[in-house]
C-alpha cells in the first residue's frame, strides 16, 4: 500500500498545529506559564490536535477518513485503505535522544499498525514526519519494569518501514560499523584491535544509533 501522505499534506498539518500552538502559548503565558517547560505535556495537549489535523488531510483524498478522539479507538480510520493509523507526537527527552513509543499491548491485540511519528522541536517550529508501515511488535522492545507498558522502537530495523515525509533520518550505525570494519580489513592491526572492532560491530548492529533533523514548517 505504501505512504499516503505527502510531504505538502504534512506542511499544512504541521502549519495548522502550530496556529493553534502560538494561541495556546498566548493563554499559557497570560497566566504567567510556559508551555514549554514540560514538553511531555505540552505534547499530550497537542496530540489530539495532531490526529485532527493530518485526518483532515487525508480526508481530502480520502473522504471517508476519521479521527473521533475516543478513548480505545484507532487515532485515524481510513476505510477506503481498510487501514488504521497510529498518531505519535514526541520532543527530545533530557538526555538528547528521542524516545519512539507505543503502547505493547495496543499493537500486540492489533498485531500490525502504520503509525505517524511527528518530532518536534522545544518551540516547536521545526519537524520531522515519518511514516512507518505495518509495525509488529517485532519492531519494538518489549517493555521495561516501571514503563507502564509502554515499548521503544527498535530504530535501526524499524526505519526499513518508514518513508521520512518530512525533515531527515540517518543510521549513524553504518558509520561506526564501517570505521570498525576498517579496523578488521588493517592487516597491521592487533588482535586486541580486532576483538574491539568486532565488538563494536556486534555492538552496534544489535542497538543502533539514528540521529533526526527538523525541517521548519
Amino acid at each position: 500500500m505504501g505512504c499516503y501522505i505527502t510531504k505538502s499534506m504534512a506542511r499544512n498539518a504541521l502549519q495548522d498545529m502550530q496556529r493553534f500552538y502560538s494561541d495556546l502559548s498566548e493563554v499559557y503565558t497570560r497566566y504567567d506559564i510556559s508551555i514549554e517547560e514540560d514538553l511531555g505535556r505540552r505534547n499530550m495537549l497537542m496530540s489530539s490536535l495532531q490526529e485532527k489535523m493530518f485526518a483532515r488531510q487525508i480526508k481530502e483524498i480520502y473522504p471517508s477518513t476519521s479521527s473521533d478522539g475516543k478513548t480505545g479507538e484507532p487515532d485515524i480510520i481510513i476505510p477506503e485503505l481498510n487501514s488504521e493509523l497510529e498518531c505519535k507526537l514526541t520532543s527530545k527527552n533530557k538526555s538528547g535522544s528521542w524516545a519512539l513509543q507505543t503502547d505493547y499491548n495496543t499493537l500486540s491485540n492489533k498485531v500490525k499498525l502504520d503509525y505517524l511519528y511527528v518530532l518536534a522541536s522545544r518551540d516547536f517550529t521545526e519537524f520531522a514526519v515519518l511514516f512507518f508501515e505495518g509495525l509488529t511488535c517485532d519492531d519494538f522492545h518489549f517493555p521495561a519494569p516501571g514503563s507502564k507498558g509502554k515499548s521503544r522502537m527498535k530504530l535501526r530495523s524499524a526505519l526499513e518501514k518508514c518513508t521520512v515525509i518530512f525533515g531527515d533520518a540517518f543510521d549513524k550505525s553504518e558509520l561506526y560499523i564501517n570505521d570498525a570494519t576498517a579496523v578488521l580489513n588493517n592487516k597491521s592491526a592487533t588482535s586486541g584491535e580486532r576483538l574491539k572492532a568486532q565488538n563494536r560491530i556486534d555492538y552496534w548492529q544489535k542497538t543502533g544509533r539514528v540521529s533526526f533533523t527538523l525541517e521548519a514548517a
